[in-house]
């Protein structure tokens, strides 16, 4: 590894930094993150300074490291660099429009481009990842009378630089209409990009003294994520197998962005070391991985192992991931169960199940992890961090070959997860309110009386030709003589005032009485609903009746045995 003392620093202009350098940012750094309000809280302070007459703005600091090519490669400084960008090419653009097409060249071939001089191929003196580059060159370096300006954005990240390229636009044309002199205003704009808007220009002889670097200077306060310094401590301690930390690192991020542009990586890593080391709260995820990858095996170890974890983890967030062909329709419906409930606590576990278990095992273990779902909802009794330490730690058990069957975690989760005599006497007096949550319910329950004899009268989970009603209406009239105020707010939600309706009601039906719905839902396929409609009268009484009738189903339908 290089000395320290081949370290170069410089406070140079940012503009100034793409005039005279090349930069490329690597494959493993993140997308373009900056939303409206950042580009726009720039600009914002640019306008101060430059109508203040100040000499300098200061805009942190950027890490490059030497690249065997010449380029240098942006360790941190990405997002100021390509927001700066995109602000030259809107001033060019404005330029152009204005028919200033000199200035817009000088401009152009000084921050953004350079002509190659052996090929004369026009080469972008910033280079984004490999997810945005493409988009970048096209719609943003690219001039506006290019065909491909019109490129559509297919991540996150392309809306993101459009969101920015927009932004600068209105806020550039704005300040400009401001002016008689429009163009000199912003000409200055350029000059104080490049000579006083100041960065710290961190220059390292290689990568591994660029992630030093970058980790002191998050020491020293700069606001980063979590999951570029764990990538980049990765890195650093990965030393001569560098290349390898860097392609399993890629391998992950395109693994969970396949199935999720948004899904976060800070939350696949910390369910991933949660299933291996315990529950480890997001605030300390950072300083415990930290401690205890200490050497560079370690930390080659678990850079693959979050690359092989990341094909898991991207199916469980997805029941149409390719992984799934292999355990069939019924674990599918258990994962998207398991997304509609928002298990989020339960991922360390079922990427454990997913590690160890056999296939055979997994898909009893799943259909068991819906169970425990169902119940914990309904019954309650465990906060969050409570639930989430008893998922991790039958998750590590799991990972250290203590419990390899689906009997037997069912075994070790058997004194957290709700008896059937205390979920049968939860369900018998539940409300709910959510009503995707009450349609599930209904839906499963439906299934259950009819045994799935005849799925084609099984309600399917769509609400727009599934509808949820409430017998007792939300808005009762005076026709509900039954239930004063107090009763009617005590029973609106009751699971078992609630039914499934293929049609949905109209308003006035909702509110009429008892005894003008009965022949609707007695018509009814579904024959929960049915029932409903076989009832003489709808009171209190009949309504905790049929609830305790669907509390009983319920212990059937979610087992844990």
């Amino acid at each position: 590894m290089s000395g320290l003392n081949q370290i170069r620093i410089n406070l140079e202009g940012i503009a100034h930094v793409l005039a005279d350098k090349r930069l490329r940012v690597p494959v493993f750094q993140r997308s373009y993150a900056w939303e409206t309000g950042h580009v726009n809280e720039l600009l914002q302070d640019i306008a101060a300074a430059i109508k203040a007459g100040a000499t300098e703005y200061f805009l942190g600091s950027i890490v490059v490291s030497t690249e065997h090519s010449g380029m240098l490669e942006v360790v941190d400084g990405q997002q100021r660099l390509a927001t700066v960008s995109v602000v030259l090419a809107q001033i060019r653009d404005y330029f152009l429009a204005n028919t200033e097409d000199d200035r817009a060249a000088t401009l152009e071939s000084e921050f953004l481009l350079k002509r190659d001089l052996r090929s004369q191929e026009a080469v972008p003196r910033l280079t984004l990842n490999d997810i945005d580059h493409e988009f970048f060159a096209k719609t943003i370096l690219a001039r506006p009378s290019a065909p491909t300006r019109s490129t559509a954005p297919s991540r996150v990240s392309h809306r993101l630089l459009a969101g920015a390229a927009h932004a600068a636009g209105r806020h550039l044309t704005a300040v400009a209409s401001t002016s008689k002199t429009p163009i000199d205003v912003l000409v200055d704009y350029v000059e104080f990009l490049s000579m006083r808007a100041k960065v710290i220009l961190v220059q390292v002889p290689d990568q591994a003294n660029a992630f030093t670097i970058f980790e002191t200077l998050n020491d020293r306060g700069l606001d980063l994520a979590i999951s570029d310094l764990l990538k980049n401590y990765l890195f650093y301690r990965s030393e001569n197998r560098l290349s390898e930390v860097q392609a399993a690192w890629t391998s992950m991020l395109g693994a969970l962005t396949a199935v999720d542009t948004d899904a976060s990586v800070v939350d696949y890593i910390r369910h991933y070391w949660s299933s291996l080391h315990g529950a480890t709260r997001e605030r300390d995820l950072y300083a415990v991985i930290r401690k205890r990858t200490s050497s560079k095996q370690a930390a080659v170890d678990l850079a693959l192992g979050l690359e092989a974890g990341a094909r898991h983890y991207a199916a469980l967030l997805s029941s149409g991931h390719e992984l799934w062909n292999e355990y069939g329709a019924s674990t599918r419906q258990h994962i998207d169960t398991i997304n509609l409930l928002r298990m989020v606590q339960v991922r360390p576990l079922l990427l454990a199940i997913l590690a160890k278990f056999s296939r055979s095992e997994a898909k009893k273990a799943f259909r068991l992890v819906v169970a425990w779902g169902v119940r914990f909802l309904v019954h309650g009794g465990l906060g969050g961090g409570v639930l989430e330490d008893n998922y991790c730690q039958r998750a590590s058990s799991i990972n250290a070959g203590r419990l390899s069957t689906a009997k037997r975690l069912s075994d070790a989760m058997s004194g957290v997860v709700p008896s059937d005599k205390a979920f049968e006497d939860a369900f018998a007096s539940a409300t709910v309110s959510q009503a995707y949550l009450a349609r599930y319910y209904l839906r499963v329950l439906e299934n259950q009386v009819r045994g799935q004899s005849q799925p084609e009268l099984v309600p399917n989970p769509n609400e727009e030709e599934v509808n949820l009603e409430h017998v007792l209406p939300l808005k009762p009239e005076s026709n509900w003589p039954s239930f004063d105020d107090d009763a009617a707010r005590a029973y609106q939600r009751r699971i078992g005032n609630l039914v499934l309706m293929q049609q949905k009601l109209n308003s006035t039906a909702r509110s009429a009485a008892f005894a003008k719905k009965r022949a609707t839902l007695a018509a009814s396929h579904y024959k929960l609903t049915a029932e409903v409609g076989a009832q003489p009268t709808w009171d209190p009484a009949a309504i905790g009746q049929r609830q305790q009738r669907l509390a009983k189903l319920a212990v059937q339908a979610w087992p844990v045995k």
